[in-house]
């Protein structure tokens, strides 16, 4: 996986694409959804960078992907506690946190592997994840 610097526009674009992508599929809805959180506009960034960090985070799952013949990707928890801690700027964290969260909530449709994406980001951060977080 590449390095990305901290709190910079890809390190947070690459979060969102999984967000986007762990549960296996991209809903237009989630790109709606993050597209109306504001958080590209906040941090800097535009389509034309999104696009291309979905484009190296699709590249880089790809290349390192364990488990290619049975149509999965996993990323280990090890490698996802490394792409969260790129995010360092607590409020940056919640700006992130929330739209990751809008965006898994886009589809109606809550993936486990979605799930495990939002838990494992509130516990690397170390923010306590409210009860209504992963609410459906």
């Amino acid at each position: 996986m590449r390095n990305y610097a901290t709190d910079s526009p890809k390190a947070v674009c690459r979060l969102l694409a999984l967000a986007m992508i762990v549960d296996g599929h991209l809903a237009p809805s989630e790109l709606k959804a993050m597209r109306l959180s504001g958080v590209l506009e906040r941090i800097g960034a535009d389509d034309a960078v999104f696009d291309e960090v979905v484009q190296e985070v699709c590249e880089d799952l790809l290349a390192t992907a364990e488990r290619r013949c049975a149509s999965e990707v996993e990323i280990d928890s090890r490698l996802l506690d490394t792409l969260l801690h790129e995010v360092e700027d607590p409020g940056l964290r919640i700006a992130v946190m929330k739209a990751m969260l809008d965006i898994v909530h886009a589809d109606a449709v809550l993936d486990g592997r979605e799930t495990l994406l939002i838990q494992r980001g509130f516990k690397t951060w170390g923010v306590p994840q409210p009860p209504s977080a992963l609410a459906a």
